[in-house]
């Protein structure tokens, strides 16, 4: 177990207690990992019983939360608890056949109303017919290019970043390919020397949903949006800005440190110079890549997974294209990224363009790199 031990410890597991009812999370699973090693884990306890792990320390499957249900203002906090213990992870399946997509937009509501916030649609994209919420990515069998394959944290491309994401699999291909990759990027934090961490402590970088979805970049989500139901929205200014974010963010539950950077929408370390950013920026996602810090969540029919976008990053893989795939997704609105010192920042930007150098790495070597593990 690759540095489970110290990572799960370093997580520094919540103590609070949390009522909830019986039906919420029974399960009858074994952990993959040792029970031991997650003996304070607040959904054990909450349970008295363990659930399945997806890997030795990120992410918790739980078999038996009907997400059509109404929930309690304590079992929404409940299963957040759960997330947070889960280093930002949970996969919920099992969910009835006959799910719908207002389902996924109550159990969001839900989620948002929680913290006092909203769903936020998506800002480049329009969203389904049926439920404007709901961005529905859609791809054909064979498609050349893939939506969201580089690794990224939804939406920190704006002021205000999705806290949460909650995706739905409609149409999923066979078992074991076309799986989820998601990062911690606190561990990843946890894992930099200190003078690294204290370094990046005092660094912003700008984010901009130019490069994902801007016309003229091949291989983009936009490119990958050709051919399929997906249409660009045109009532945004988002592409025109580019938002100020710190390197190292705080999250707003759990207090953890982590890394806030994407090759899919940073752009530039603020006040460096290009090539200096350039460096920089590669090996922290080199860093954020490594597998240590990452695991993989295959898809099955009828599953839903939720993640923290303050805690991980995450990806598509294309390993099989041959089928065609059909995911929803809802992200809530959360509040401005802060920084160790408490401050956040709203500063927008005109869209300036980034090296080339660096997408075409990104694109390229990181891709190849993620294939292979």
């Amino acid at each position: 177990m690759r540095g489970g031990l110290t990572r799960v410890y370093g997580r520094g597991f919540s103590t609070a207690i949390v009522r909830t009812t019986s039906h919420l999370l029974a399960g009858q699973c074994q952990l993959i990992q040792p029970h031991e090693l997650r003996t304070e884990a607040v959904i054990d306890r909450l349970t008295g019983r363990p659930v399945k792990a997806t890997n030795d320390s990120l992410g918790v499957e739980l078999p038996c939360v009907d997400l059509s249900q109404q929930f309690s203002a304590d079992e929404i906090e409940t299963l957040k608890q759960a997330c947070d213990d889960a280093g930002g992870i949970a996969v919920f399946t099992n969910q009835r056949l006959e799910m719908t997509i207002h389902d996924l937009v109550r159990f969001g509501q839900q989620i948002a109303n929680s913290d006092d916030t909203e769903i936020e649609p998506h800002s480049t994209v329009k969203g389904h017919r049926d439920a404007p919420e709901v961005l529905e990515i859609q791809r054909e069998a064979n498609a050349q290019v893939v939506f969201g394959e580089n690794w990224h944290s939804d939406n920190s491309f704006l002021a205000r970043t999705a806290s949460y994401s909650i995706l739905r699999g409609v149409v999923v291909p066979r078992l074991g390919v076309n799986d989820t990759l998601f990062s911690s990027t606190q561990d990843a934090y946890d894992a930099l020397s200190p003078t690294m961490q204290g370094m990046l402590l005092e660094l912003n970088a700008f984010h901009s949903a130019n490069r994902a979805y801007g016309a003229g970049h091949s291989g983009n989500s936009r490119a990958a949006m050709e051919g399929t139901g997906m249409v660009m929205r045109t009532d945004t200014n988002v592409l025109k800005e580019d938002v100020l974010q710190p390197v190292v963010v705080v999250h707003p539950r759990t207090g953890r440190r982590g890394l806030y950077v994407s090759p899919t929408f940073t752009t530039r370390i603020d006040g460096m110079h290009a090539d200096e950013s350039v460096s920089l920026l590669r090996f922290l996602y080199e860093w954020i890549a490594r597998p240590e810090f990452c695991t993989r969540v295959s898809w099955r029919p009828n599953q839903v997974v939720m993640w923290d976008n303050r805690a991980l990053a995450h990806k598509g893989l294309a390993d099989d294209v041959s089928q065609p795939r059909v995911v929803q997704r809802v992200s809530i609105r959360g509040t401005a990224p802060v920084n160790y010192r408490g401050q956040s920042f709203s500063e927008k930007v005109k869209v300036q363009a980034a090296p080339p150098s660096l997408f075409d790495w990104a694109e390229g070597k990181l891709s190849q790199q993620q294939q292979q593990q």
